[in-house]
């Protein structure tokens, strides 16, 4: 072939070519402005298909003469050419944006329609989906809202902390999230679950409707810290953690906040019980352990003022008992013992604390000699409603009042029943903490509380013993309701929910929570019953002393009715009154016992050696 002809034969495959846009699928040419935009919508989501390469037009052939060499055409300017895709990479991200904003929406809607369990796998979906991430930090909050509503309560709390992990920095619901924790708070019994939690986020704004009750689970907080502080010797910082107590304190005002704007749940609630009345009572208690008491008293008696039942707007009779009980103990310990039945006598009849107010003025009634009124408070403590209950020295009061009104039989008698009661209860507390691992101690406990292993009666008066401590308690109730979700709520869910990688992980939580507890009940309850067990341990030495002090006196006795030819030189009868009050009915006592009239009795000694006043009182 000549120059000429191979010349002319690429010009005419030049010709044929078909433009570029038909070969790689991409327009490479201006848009027309007069063209008509394309109305269809392709899905955000979905790469838009290459063009098919259109047919090429039927051309006229190209002359067959010489021609110049093409001169090549310039390309346009940028400004003029289209703008190609970023990549790859930036148009999936933007999908996913797209795709995960649409699933949240679902699950949230599903969330209002009450949906809960459907709502928890949508939003936990996400969460499993990292192309999602944008949306994750809603969508965690968005599940703990959905256990929460779900009544999994301990778990939505493991998921809030989850989001407060993250800080007010790291996520944009964390003060939500503490709305939520306050909620949640009242939700269980056990509102301890939530102290830890507020203590650290305590240089963090609260919403305005939950400042007051923030304040005043931080003061309980420091008040607790200062006393462990100062049982470890390091009496500076205790004293440090005190002030800060009572400054937090002072901040409770009880003035009601509106709600922050969009709040999702109430931060306040009359469940939470009269703050600025707990708020004044952990002053009290601050005042008492720095040395303070007239301080104490001043602050305790501005408890009973805002709780009075006919002016408080929140009466919250448990905390004015408390008040009273500290009033009663303050005066008790300055020997004012008239002013300490006055407070223990206010205290609410069949309370919580009601047995120990009535216990601890037997003591005062002792104190001023009206032995009548202190062994009917100990009849009471002793009748077949408390058996289980742990007052062991109260047998002791007992047998020291028959010993000092000459009744020495009595006195004896009381002494060997209770040797007899509580020398097993000795026994089971020294082998309970001898054992082992601590956690077999809670262990052990919560079997007996279940029926699942007999408990005798010294087992049952441990028991008793281990729960006035009132950590030790709020424990146990934070481990059933623990155990509760375990066994009783997540099996009751749906099939769908059930069986999901969801619930597996929300029950490995929950174990790991109740292992926590466990340890940390265990921990208490073994240094409450070590406590018991050396305090016991030295009642019945001394019931062992007192026996023998009676017995020498009982000698005694009875060799001076010898010397006096058979006369009993003790005892004497006493004058007494059958006389009570316009409240009361006088009733003879024959041995029952009846609810209503627990608290009320007055047991009569009719003779003995103790020379009585007019008033009732010995001199």
């Amino acid at each position: 072939m000549t120059a000429r002809a191979l010349r002319l034969a690429v010009l005419l495959l030049a010709a044929a070519a078909p433009p570029a846009r038909a070969q790689l699928g991409i327009d490479l040419t201006d848009d027309d402005p007069k063209k008509p935009a394309d109305k269809k919508s392709r899905p955000a989501d979905k790469k838009a298909p290459p063009k098919a390469a259109p047919r090429p037009a039927e051309k006229p052939p190209a002359p067959l003469v010489a021609a110049p060499a093409p001169v090549p055409v310039p390309p346009p300017p940028p400004a003029a050419r289209p703008r190609p895709p970023a990549s790859t990479f930036e148009a999936v991200d933007l999908a996913a944006r797209g795709q995960g904003k649409a699933r949240l929406d679902a699950a949230k809607k599903l969330l209002a329609e009450k949906e809960t369990e459907t709502a928890a796998l949508a939003l936990d979906a996400i969460l499993r989906d990292q192309s999602l991430a944008e949306v994750h930090d809603e969508a965690r909050f968005r599940l703990a809202i959905a256990l929460s509503r779900a009544g999994l309560y301990h778990s939505a709390l493991g998921r809030f902390d989850e989001v407060l992990a993250r800080g007010a920095q790291g996520s944009r619901f964390f003060h939500n999230s503490l709305e939520w924790i306050f909620y949640l708070g009242r939700r269980t019994a056990n509102e301890s679950v939530i102290l830890s939690r507020v203590a650290r986020f305590a240089g963090e704004p609260f919403p305005p409707g939950a400042q007051d009750k923030f304040h005043t689970l931080l003061a309980r907080y420091s008040y607790e810290r200062g006393l462990a502080l100062s049982e470890a010797g390091q009496q500076g910082e205790a004293r440090k953690a005190w002030e800060e107590a009572r400054k937090l304190a002072s901040r409770v005002r009880g003035e009601p906040a509106a709600p922050m704007p969009g709040a999702e749940v109430e931060t306040s609630s009359p469940a939470d019980g009269n703050l600025p009345a707990r708020a004044r009572f952990i002053e009290g208690l601050v005042r008492y352990a720095e040395g303070d008491s007239q301080g104490a008293v001043e602050a305790f008696k501005e408890v009973v003022r805002l709780t009075n039942p006919r002016r408080a707007r929140v009466p919250d009779p448990a905390i004015r008992d408390l008040a009273f009980a500290q009033l009663g103990r303050i005066h008790y310990e300055y020997k004012q013992n008239r002013y300490a039945i006055f407070y223990y006598q206010r205290m609410t009849w069949g309370g919580s604390g009601w047995l120990e107010g009535l216990w601890e003025s037997s003591y005062a009634w002792y104190r001023i000699g009206d032995y009548e009124k202190a062994l009917g408070n100990l009849i009471t403590l002793h009748s077949p409603y408390f058996e289980d209950e742990y007052f062991p020295e109260s047998h002791l009061l007992k047998a020291i009042i028959y010993y000092e009104n000459c009744r020495y039989p009595e006195a004896r008698s009381i002494l060997e029943d209770f040797s007899a009661s509580y020398e097993p209860v000795f026994a089971e507390l020294d082998r309970l903490t001898g054992r082992g691992a601590p956690a077999e101690l809670y262990e052990l406990i919560e079997r007996v509380q279940k029926g699942q292993v007999p408990a005798g009666p010294a087992m049952r008066k441990v028991l008793k013993a281990a729960f006035t401590d009132r950590n030790i308690e709020r424990l146990d109730v934070s481990v059933r309701e623990v155990e509760a979700e375990i066994e009783q709520k997540l099996p009751r869910t749906r099939e769908a929910f059930r069986g999901s990688p969801l619930a597996q992980e929300l029950r490995r939580q929950l174990e790991a929570e109740r292992r926590r507890l466990v340890t940390e009940a265990s921990a208490r309850a073994r240094q409450k019953l070590e406590y018991e067990r050396d305090g016991l341990r030295e009642l019945l030495q001394q019931a062992l002393r007192i026996k023998i002090e009676v017995s020498r006196q009982e000698r005694e006795t009875l060799e001076a009715s010898l010397g006096s030819g058979g006369k009993d030189v003790a005892l004497r009868p006493y004058r007494f009154s059958a006389a009570v009050s316009d409240e009361h009915l006088y009733w003879p006592y024959q041995g029952e016992f009846w609810r209503d009239e627990l608290g009320t009795y007055a047991y009569t000694l009719t003779r003995g050696c103790r020379e009585r006043s007019p008033a009732g009182g010995s001199r």
